[in-house]
C-alpha cells in the first residue's frame, strides 16, 4: 500500500501548496534529495503550470510525500480551444481548469440552442482513479435536481481534434489521442464566489444568513441523494442574479463521495491515505488520515467554516499559517486546536481590518457587529465546528433550521459546550499532567480528611439536630399557610353561592389563627359591611355607551366619554354633573384630565381632539384635527402637550395652549396596522405606540423620530406601557404573549410571558417589579424581572377586558365581560371585595389617585365609583345617553371625565355627582378621554377623525380640533401637560402638530408617553 518512492506528479502537486519560491525550493530540496533528474522533471511541470490558471481555490494535495497526502496531475496538453466542435457543442471560451479536467463555455446547437458549461478530461489524466473520479462527478450531478445545484445535461466521449504527443510522465493506461475522452455538459453558472459577492455588495449579516440557508438546503439535497460534497468552500458556491435576486449555486462535485452504493462501477478510493480538499475547510475526521469512514457531518464542518468566513471575513484557521509548519503540523491543528468564536475573532482583528470587515457588512459599526455575533451565532458556528462529529448538527437541514430560528428571534438548538465537556477534552489532551495532578490531590485530600474527620463528626451531629428543628418549624408554617389559604378559598366559594354567614366564619377562623392576615381582614370587612351600605347617589349616566371614565388627580372629579357624542365632568362623591356636556360631532372615544385637573382633553370620531376648561366645559383651544377618527387623547405629565392617536395608524403631539402640532405624524410601517395604544413616558420626552401590525415603537415626542427598532410580536399588539422609571416597556399581544423590553435598545429583557389565548392588556406595578396581564377569562401577576408567574390566575366567568393596579401597588382591579369588576390582592391573587356589578359588560376599571376608590365604565351606558374596602357604590352612576367608552379621574381625584358612544364627553364633580360642565359635544363617538396633569383641561378623541382639548372650568375648546385621517382611538397628555399624544404628538396649547404620524395610515388605538416624556 505504501510507495517508498514518490513520483514526480505527487511531488509536483505538493509543491503547488507552497506559494513563495523560497518555500517551494526548500520543499524540493527535501523531497528530491539525491535525485537531480526527478527535480528537473518536477521543475519543468511547475513552469508549465504557470501558464494555466487554477480552477480550484487551492490544488489538492499529493499522496505519500513527506508532509503531503493528495495527488494533482499536471496541466493538460489537449488542443481544444474556441471554435472546436465536440459532438453538438461548439467551444466558445475556456473558463476554468483543474487538476484533471478543463471547463469551457460551449454553445449547444441542437435540439435547442443554448450556452452550457462543458467539462472534459485532460489528455494524459487517464489513470483509473482520475477517470473514476471524473465519472463520479458526472454521476453525482446527474442524481440531483435542486435550484441551488448546477444541473447536468449530457455526457459522452470524444476524440481529440488535434492529436498531441502523450507526455511520457503521464503513466500507463492513459487515453491516446483519437481514442476519445470523457466529458459532460452541465448548467452554465456565471457568478462569483459567495464571499466575494457578499463583500462587494456589502450584504448585512441577516442577508448573508439567508443566502447561507439556501446553501444548506442544497447540501441537504445532495446528502439525501447519498452524495457527500467533501469540498465545500466559497469558490465552489457561486452567486448569480435571477430577476435581481441573488441565487447561490453549489458546483464542483469532483471529489464527491457516495454514502450508499457506488457512484460508478469502479470503486473510487484514495491512494496512500490521500488528503483531499482545501485545508481551511477540511474536517478533523478527514485530517485523521485513518480508515475512519467519512460521512455527511464532514460537510457540516465545512459549512461551519463557510458560515464563519461569511460572518467575520476569515476562516477559523488561516491556510497560509497552517502550511508554514508543514503537513503534520497542519493536520494536528485541524484535529486538535479549538478555534476561537467568531465574535472573539472579529473583536481581536487589527483596527483597519476590523473596520473593513464591518463596512463590508452593510457599513455596520464594528463593536455592534461583534456584539451581534455573541450568543446565537457563536453557538451555531461552534456547534458546526465541533471536533467530535457526534456533537455537530446531524444534518444540513438542522443547521439551516437553527439559523432560521435565530433570524426569527426564536431559541436556537445550539448551546455552549458544558464545563464538564471542556474539562474532559482538556484531560484527554494532557493525560500525563492530569494524572500527576490527580495523585497529588488525592494525597492532600487523604491527609486533610484524616485531620478533620473527628471535628466534622461532632459538627455533623449538632447540625443534624438544628436542621431537624428548622425543618419541623418550616413544615408547621407551610401547613398553617396552606390551611389558611384553603379557608379563604372556601370562604370565597360560600360568598359566591350566597352563603355569607359560612364565608364569614371561615374568615374568622383564619384571623384567629393569624390576626395579621391582611387578605382575610380586608375580605371580612367587605363581606360584613356591604349589606349595611347603601348607594348614596345615582350612577353617572350617558345616553349611550360610556367609552371611558377617568378620575382627576385629586380624586374629586370624574370625566367620562360616551358614544352619545359628549364627554362630561362629574363630582366623584355625589355623582352630579359639574359642567354641561362637552359636545363633539361624533362619538367621544376618550376623555382625560390634565395633571393639574384644570383642563380636559377629549378624543372623538369626528376627527378632532380638543382641550376644554375642566370647570366650565368651555373649549380652550381650537380642535386638534386629524384626517380620521381620534381614538385617544392624553396629556403629557407636565400638562404642556397632548398626544392624540387615530384609527388609521398615526399619532401626533400637540401644544396644549396653542393647539399647534409639535411633531409630524408618528407612523407605523404597515398601512394596515392600526395603533392600539399610545402613551407618554413619565418625563414626557418619549411616546410608546402599539399597532395592529404586530409591533410597538418608542418615539421621540419632540421630533417624531423612532428611537428603537420595532418591538416585534407575531400578531397585533394590544397594549404598551412604560415602566414607572421609563427604562422598560411592557407589551401585550394577540400572539398569546406579553413581553418586557429595554425602552432604549428595544431588546427583550425576559422570556415571553406565555398565555393560552391572546393578551388584551399588560401593566407595570408602581414599583416596576410586577406585571399584570389580562387574557381569556383571567388576569395573571408576573415577576417583571424573571417572567415567572407569582400567583394563581385571577379568574372571571367571561373575558377580562382591562386591568389596573392601585397607586400603592397592593391591589389590582379587573374588568370583565361577565358584567363585573373585581379587586384582588396583588401579592396573593385573592379577591378583596364582592364583585362590582353592572348590567352589561365592564369595559374598564381604574383606581383613584389615592387608591381608595375604583371607577368602572360599562356597556350599560354608565360609569360608577366604588369603595375599594367595602365594594359599595359611592357615587351616582355617571350616565350618558349611550354606552360609556372611557372614563378617567382628574389628578386630584375630585372629578371624572367620561367619553361616550353618544358623541359627548362629560366632566363630573364626584362630590356632588353633578356634571361640572355642559357636555363636550363631538361629531362622532368619544373613544378616549384624558385629564391634563394640572386637571385644568380635558382631551378627547373621537371616531370622526379629531381630538380636542377643552377647558374644564368653562367646557370650551382650548384649541382647534386636532385633525386626523380616520378615527382617533386614543388621546393622552404628556407628563408635563404641554403635549398631547394621539396618532401624533401635538402642542397642547396651540393644537399644532409637533411630529409626523406614528406609523403610516393605520389604526392607532392607543399611544402613551414614557415617564420622562422623551419617548412615545
Amino acid at each position: 500500500m505504501n510507495d517508498p518512492s514518490p513520483t514526480e506528479e505527487t511531488i509536483f502537486a505538493a509543491a503547488l501548496l507552497y506559494e513563495t519560491p523560497p518555500a517551494r525550493s526548500a520543499y524540493l530540496d527535501q523531497a528530491c534529495a539525491g535525485r537531480p533528474e526527478l527535480r528537473r522533471a518536477v521543475e519543468e511541470l511547475l513552469r508549465a503550470n504557470q501558464d494555466g490558471e487554477s480552477f480550484l481555490e487551492h490544488p489538492p494535495l499529493a499522496p505519500n510525500v513527506p508532509g503531503n497526502t493528495a495527488p494533482v496531475i499536471p496541466a493538460s496538453f489537449a488542443g481544444e480551444g474556441p471554435g472546436t466542435r465536440i459532438g453538438r457543442y461548439e467551444l466558445l471560451e475556456k473558463i476554468g481548469e483543474g487538476g484533471f479536467g478543463e471547463v469551457y463555455v460551449a454553445e449547444q446547437r441542437e435540439p435547442v440552442k443554448r450556452k452550457v458549461a462543458l467539462k472534459i478530461i485532460k489528455l494524459g489524466m487517464d489513470s483509473r482513479q482520475v477517470i473514476a473520479r471524473f465519472e463520479a462527478e458526472r454521476q453525482a450531478l446527474a442524481m440531483m435536481d435542486h435550484p441551488n445545484i448546477a444541473k447536468v445535461f449530457d455526457a459522452g466521449t470524444t476524440g481529440s481534434p488535434h492529436p498531441q504527443p502523450l507526455s511520457p510522465r503521464m503513466g500507463d493506461g492513459g487515453l491516446r489521442p483519437g481514442e476519445g475522452r470523457p466529458y459532460f455538459v452541465m448548467e452554465l453558472v456565471r457568478g462569483v464566489a459567495i464571499t466575494k459577492y457578499c463583500d462587494e455588495n456589502q450584504l448585512t449579516t441577516q442577508e448573508r444568513l439567508k443566502l447561507f440557508i439556501l446553501v444548506c438546503h442544497a447540501v441537504q439535497h445532495a446528502h439525501q441523494k447519498g452524495i457527500i460534497h467533501r469540498d465545500i468552500k466559497p469558490s465552489n458556491i457561486l452567486v448569480t442574479l435571477h430577476d435581481g435576486a441573488p441565487v447561490p449555486k453549489v458546483i464542483d462535485f469532483g471529489i464527491a463521495k457516495a454514502t450508499q452504493g457506488k457512484l460508478t462501477d469502479q470503486t473510487i478510493h484514495t491512494q496512500f491515505h490521500q488528503f483531499i480538499g482545501t485545508p481551511a475547510y477540511v474536517s478533523p475526521e478527514e485530517a485523521q488520515m485513518s480508515s475512519q469512514d467519512i460521512d455527511t457531518r464532514s460537510d457540516i464542518y465545512s459549512l461551519g467554516v463557510l458560515l464563519y468566513e461569511l460572518l467575520v471575513g476569515h476562516t477559523p484557521f488561516d491556510s497560509r499559517e497552517m502550511l508554514k509548519g508543514g503537513m503534520e503540523a497542519m493536520l494536528r491543528i485541524i484535529r486538535e486546536q479549538e478555534p476561537i468564536s467568531p465574535s472573539t475573532r472579529l473583536a481581536t482583528l487589527e483596527g483597519n481590518l476590523r473596520t473593513s470587515v464591518a463596512q463590508n457588512r452593510g457599513n455596520a459599526n464594528a463593536s455592534r457587529l461583534a456584539a451581534s455575533l455573541r450568543g446565537d451565532l457563536d453557538w451555531i458556528v461552534m456547534k458546526s465546528l465541533e471536533k467530535d462529529r457526534t456533537r455537530r448538527y446531524d444534518t444540513a437541514a438542522s443547521l439551516a433550521s437553527d439559523v432560521q430560528r435565530h433570524l426569527s428571534n426564536e431559541p436556537v438548538v445550539a448551546r455552549p459546550s458544558s464545563s464538564a465537556y471542556r474539562f474532559q477534552k482538556a484531560i484527554r489532551r494532557n493525560k500525563l499532567v492530569f494524572t500527576a495532578a490527580s495523585v497529588v490531590v488525592v494525597v492532600i485530600a487523604i491527609g486533610l480528611g484524616v485531620s478533620t474527620w473527628k471535628t466534622l463528626e461532632a459538627q455533623r451531629a449538632q447540625r443534624d439536630a438544628d436542621v431537624a428543628r428548622a425543618a419541623a418549624e418550616q413544615q408547621r408554617l407551610r401547613v398553617e399557610a396552606a390551611l389558611q389559604l384553603m379557608q379563604i378559598q372556601k370562604a370565597e366559594e360560600r360568598f359566591e353561592t350566597g352563603e355569607s354567614a359560612e364565608g364569614v366564619a371561615y374568615l374568622a377562623q383564619v384571623l384567629r389563627a393569624n390576626p395579621s392576615n391582611e387578605v382575610a381582614a380586608s375580605r371580612l370587612v367587605s363581606a360584613v359591611f356591604r349589606p349595611f351600605c347603601r348607594q348614596t347617589i345615582e350612577p353617572l349616566h350617558h345616553d349611550q355607551m360610556v367609552k371611558s371614565a377617568v378620575f382627576s388627580q385629586d380624586g374629586t372629579r370624574v370625566v367620562t366619554a360616551s358614544s352619545d357624542k359628549t364627554a362630561r365632568v362629574w363630582d366623584a362623591r355625589s355623582g352630579q354633573p359639574l359642567t354641561e356636556p362637552i359636545r363633539h360631532q361624533a362619538q367621544v372615544s376618550f376623555a382625560a384630565f390634565s395633571p393639574d385637573g384644570q383642563r380636559i382633553v377629549t378624543a372623538s370620531y369626528d376627527g378632532t381632539a380638543r382641550v376644554w376648561d375642566a370647570h366650565s366645559g368651555q373649549p380652550l383651544t381650537e380642535p386638534f384635527r386629524h384626517d380620521s377618527g381620534v381614538v385617544l387623547a392624553e396629556f403629557s405629565p407636565d400638562g404642556q402637550w397632548v398626544l392624540t392617536a387615530t384609527g388609521r395608524g398615526t399619532a401626533r403631539v400637540w401644544h396644549t395652549d396653542t393647539g399647534q402640532p409639535l411633531t409630524e405624524p408618528l407612523r407605523h410601517d404597515q398601512e394596515d396596522g392600526g395603533l392600539i395604544v399610545g402613551e407618554f413616558s413619565p418625563d414626557g420626552q418619549r411616546v410608546v405606540t402599539a399597532s395592529m401590525d404586530g409591533t410597538a415603537r418608542v418615539w421621540d415626542s419632540r421630533t417624531g423620530q423612532p428611537l428603537t427598532e420595532p418591538l416585534l410580536h407575531n400578531a397585533r399588539v394590544s397594549s404598551a406601557q412604560f415602566s414607572p422609571d421609563g427604562q422598560r416597556v411592557v407589551t401585550a399581544s394577540q400572539d398569546t404573549s406579553a413581553r418586557v423590553w429595554d425602552a432604549h435598545t428595544g431588546q427583550p429583557l425576559t422570556k415571553p410571558l406565555d398565555h393560552d389565548l391572546g393578551v388584551e392588556v399588560a401593566r407595570f406595578s408602581p414599583d416596576g417589579q410586577r406585571v399584570v396581564t389580562a387574557s381569556g377569562e383571567s388576569a395573571r401577576v408576573w415577576d417583571a424581572n424573571t417572567g415567572q408567574p407569582l400567583t394563581k390566575p385571577l379568574q372571571h366567568h367571561d373575558k377580562v377586558l382591562f386591568v389596573d393596579i392601585s397607586p400603592d401597588g397592593l391591589c389590582v382591579v379587573t374588568a370583565s365581560a361577565d358584567r363585573t369588576a373585581r379587586v384582588w390582592d396583588l401579592r396573593t391573587g385573592l379577591p378583596l371585595t364582592e364583585s362590582l356589578l353592572h348590567h352589561d359588560r365592564v369595559l374598564g376599571a381604574r383606581f383613584s389617585p389615592d387608591g381608595q376608590r375604583v371607577l368602572t365604565v360599562s356597556g350599560d351606558r354608565s360609569a360608577q365609583v366604588w369603595d375599594v374596602r367595602t365594594g359599595q357604590a359611592l357615587a351616582e352612576l355617571l350616565r350618558h345617553d349611550k354606552e360609556v367608552l372611557d372614563a378617567r379621574f382628574s389628578p386630584d381625584g375630585q372629578m371624572v371625565v367620561t367619553g361616550s358612544y353618544d358623541k359627548t364627553a362629560l366632566v363630573w364633580d364626584l362630590r356632588s355627582g353633578r356634571r361640572f360642565t355642559e357636555p363636550l359635544v363631538h361629531q362622532g363617538m368619544v373613544e378616549s378621554v384624558a385629564f391634563s396633569p394640572d386637571g385644568q383641561r380635558v382631551a378627547t378623541a373621537t371616531v370622526d377623525g379629531t381630538a380636542r382639548v377643552w377647558d374644564v372650568g368653562s367646557g370650551k375648546p382650548v384649541t382647534e380640533p386636532l385633525s386626523h385621517q380616520g378615527p382617533v382611538w386614543c388621546v393622552t397628555f404628556s407628563p408635563d401637560g404641554r403635549q398631547i399624544l394621539t396618532k401624533r404628538v401635538w402642542d397642547a396649547d396651540t393644537g399644532q402638530p409637533l411630529t409626523e404620524s406614528l406609523g403610516r395610515e393605520s389604526e392607532i388605538t392607543r399611544a402613551a408617553f414614557s415617564p420622562d416624556g422623551q419617548r412615545v
